[in-house]
């Protein structure tokens, strides 16, 4: 029996915020949620997070064994890991003695100790976007309290990893942003020389520059930044040059 308090709800519901990391490992907060899934969810005693892609590979696991069993089920697409990011459906196993659907897996699972799991896609806006894999060491362990549980982790799991995604979109279009900025402002500096040195027109001077950047095979910016800095010589850039 699982009491839910108001510190547990606003525990599940801090998930969502989880991923919003600038850690330069992308794997770590996915190991949090992994973690994490571990003290929330009744009778889980091992977990690994897997995304869905055009090669699903596990993202973090709990532990190496676990890490194993999950790159077994990718490499031959045959066990509940793999099913749960093909359809999109929750799979669960209630005890590796008696489940005759995926041999190899539960043999790998009784040979860690583990006699139960359940398998829910973590669904970011209709698609999943990956798994939430947990196990336990009990027969049944997430057909009651636990399943509930995990549902609901699942649910702002899926959220977080939506989330992440929205933010490393947002940062990678501000970085993009920035660098186009400092890319026209350098040129539009080089301009003015061009302008001051040899009386061109706007347009004739970022022609010049674009010719010296053809012949040069570099960047327009590159030529630019170098013409600004001194590290070019002028003359290159007169029309009788």
């Amino acid at each position: 029996m699982v009491t839910v308090t108001r510190e547990f709800a606003e525990r599940i519901a801090a998930i969502a915020e989880l991923l919003l990391t600038e850690e330069d490992d992308a794997g770590a907060p996915l190991g949090q949620l992994a973690e994490l899934s571990l003290e929330l969810i009744p009778g889980s005693a091992a977990a690994g997070v897997v995304a869905a892609g055009a090669h699903a590979w596990t993202y973090a696991t709990s532990d190496a064994s676990i890490a194993d069993l999950h790159q077994m089920q990718l490499d031959s697409g045959a066990g509940p890991v793999p099913e749960a990011l093909r359809f999109g459906e929750a799979r669960r196993i209630d005890d590796t003695a008696e489940d005759d659907r995926w041999p190899a897996v539960c043999s790998a699972m009784a040979a860690d100790g583990l006699r139960s799991c359940l398998i829910l896609p973590l669904r970011t806006d209709r698609e999943p976007g990956g798994a939430l894999a947990i196990y336990g060491t009990e027969p049944g362990c997430f057909s009651g309290a636990g399943h509930d549980v995990a549902l609901l982790f699942a649910a702002q799991g899926g959220l977080a990893m939506r989330n992440a995604a929205l933010y490393r979109n947002c940062r990678r279009l501000v970085q993009n942003l920035h660098v186009a900025l400092e890319s026209r402002a350098v040129i539009e500096q080089a301009k003015g020389i061009l302008v001051a040195e040899y009386g061109y027109s706007p347009d004739v001077a970022f022609k010049r520059l674009s010719v010296v950047s053809q012949n040069t095979n570099r960047k327009l910016k590159d030529i630019a930044a170098d013409l600004v800095a001194g590290r070019i010589q002028r003359r290159q850039f007169s029309s009788d040059g």
